[in-house]
């Protein structure tokens, strides 16, 4: 601890309490002890209390510590979870989209289909009737 006689300024408190209180005081009195006496108590009370301002800075300092850990393990936990509804969200549009793609493909078949069944029927009824007539032809030729 710093000596405090050395920072106070005796030579001015002399000169002040005579000025306002018409006393000379020398600086070995009495009263300067007292003086220095209370600089004393109120350094070491200045200590507590910067002691327990810097208690209560560390405690907060811890709070804030745990909660920044809290908030984060939360954050985390809120972005995993959007991520998990969004992964979700995507599998199930791509499923509708899967669903909506296959009834198209199916409309796609049976658009194609129907004409080439149709050609098909022709080309057979076709080819029954030129067989039905090649066998008449045929029969009469031979009988």
């Amino acid at each position: 601890m710093p000596n405090r006689k050395d920072s106070i300024d005796f030579q001015r408190l002399i000169a002040e309490v005579a000025v306002r209180h018409n006393l000379l005081f020398k600086p070995d009195d009495a009263a300067f002890a007292i003086v220095t006496m209370n600089q004393l108590i109120l350094d070491d009370a200045m200590e507590r209390v910067h002691e327990g301002i810097r208690e209560t800075i560390a405690g907060f300092n811890a709070s804030y510590q745990k909660a920044e850990k809290r908030a984060g393990t939360v954050l985390a936990q809120e972005v995993r979870q959007s991520a998990e509804q969004m992964r979700q969200g995507l599998q199930n549009d791509i499923h509708i989209a899967g669903l909506k793609a296959r009834e198209y493909v199916h409309l796609v078949n049976e658009a194609h289909r129907r004409p080439a069944l149709i050609r098909w029927s022709a080309f057979g009824l076709m080819a029954g009737a030129l067989l039905f007539g090649g066998g008449i032809w045929l029969g009469t030729l031979l009988h």
